[in-house]
């Protein structure tokens, strides 16, 4: 009998000590994951493309090495130390997606104030209430004159005769595009709108794409500013089909989630090299600039933090509540943005959650802060 406790207790012990060295790989897998979505934020895509693909899924990251911790406390493992010390920086992160209390700047110091509006309108084809393209385009229209913004930046415009853009938003008299011609005869690209003069202004065509970016100098009280307007490379995936490949089986999701990863390869190459030629374009303005549209992209990514190197992300001076602007998947994926220099204040940042599109516009009111003018 003595023999056979023995050997019972011997086992249980071999057991204990095989789950543990294996939970603590797993926790150290999952560690080593998250901290490659931290250094995603510094490394260019073009150059190494690994970590790009962890910033992509922080937030699932985040909440396994969360969970991890929560076990590891509960059984009073040795190792709780490994989620714990990887936890960390995330602090640092997290209001790039969540706000909470966050107080609105009401001082304009002098400076007038005004609304900055940028929206994907997804070709006017993706809204969730099925609307027809044009009804969902007289109801953007119609949002937009409610909303009143002195700027609004689109994405994604759809139009099936150029000539006629002059006529949409009469409250606007100035506006600049740039659209390219697609299949069934008709364009579609960058539209920016503005109650104030358009002095001048460009695009930045990006080879092999059809996204792109249009910059459009903008004299406001004096002050000469430039906005770009971005709609930089897009994963091209439908998670409705992978959804879909699901039910099919395990080769059907694993062939699905090959291709899914070949099409992000390829897309965050093209969008690193996209950031870069938006930022080199940047650095040579004369003028302060502001810089929005959709950048699919996290805020845990190479082309956010390069963008963010001459601006300030208006959500984190006053945003509330959760950031994302991807309906999609909401509340994970903040994609859209507006981007200010460090010497405008925010007097408030808003997303609406809006149908019409499968990304939500999203509205910021700005101000010079000091008196000064460049003309």
């Amino acid at each position: 009998m003595g023999r056979k406790k023995h050997k019972n207790k011997s086992s249980s012990r071999h057991h204990y000590s095989l789950c543990g060295l294996i939970f603590r790989i797993i926790l150290t897998v999952f560690a080593a994951a998250i901290c490659l979505a931290y250094i995603s934020l510094i490394i260019n895509p073009a150059k190494f493309l690994f970590p790009g693909f962890f910033g992509l899924y922080y937030i699932p990251i985040l909440i396994a090495n969360l969970l991890l911790l929560l076990i590891a406390l509960t059984g009073r493992s040795k190792s709780t130390w490994i989620p714990l010390v990887v936890l960390l920086p995330s602090f640092l992160f997290c209001e790039y997606y969540v706000k909470i209390g966050n107080e609105e700047d009401i001082r304009a110091h002098g400076s007038t104030p005004y609304k900055i509006l940028t929206y994907n309108v997804g070709q006017f084809s993706s809204s969730k209430d099925k609307y027809t393209p044009d009804i969902c385009r007289d109801s953007i229209i119609h949002f937009v004159e409610r909303e009143m913004p002195e700027i609004a930046c689109f994405q994604e415009f759809r139009v099936t005769d150029t000539t006629k853009v002059q006529s949409l938003f009469p409250g606007y008299p100035y506006k600049q595009y740039h659209f390219y011609k697609i299949r069934d005869n008709y364009y579609f690209g960058n539209l920016t709108i503005s109650k104030y003069p358009i002095i001048s202004g460009g695009e930045i065509t990006f080879k092999g794409s059809t996204n792109l970016s249009i910059y459009s100098d903008i004299k406001h009280n004096g002050l000469v500013i430039r906005v770009y307007n971005n709609h930089l490379e897009s994963y091209n995936i439908s998670f409705t089909s992978i959804v879909k490949k699901i039910s099919g089986g395990y080769e059907e999701i694993s062939h699905e989630l090959k291709q899914v990863h070949g099409k992000m390869m390829g897309t965050n190459l093209k969008r690193a090299k996209q950031v870069d030629m938006v930022m080199n374009h940047i650095k040579k303005s004369d003028h302060p600039c502001i810089v929005c549209g959709d950048f699919n992209d996290t805020p845990m990514s190479y082309t956010y933090h390069q963008l963010c190197k001459v601006s300030k992300d208006t959500f984190l001076e006053a945003g509330e509540g959760f950031s994302a602007t991807y309906s999609a998947l909401w509340p994970l994926l903040r994609i859209d943005y507006v981007l200010v220099p460090e010497d405008f204040g925010v007097q408030s940042h808003t997303t609406l959650r809006k149908n019409l599109s499968d990304h939500y516009p999203v509205t910021t009111v700005i101000y010079k802060k000091d008196g000064n003018r460049n003309q």
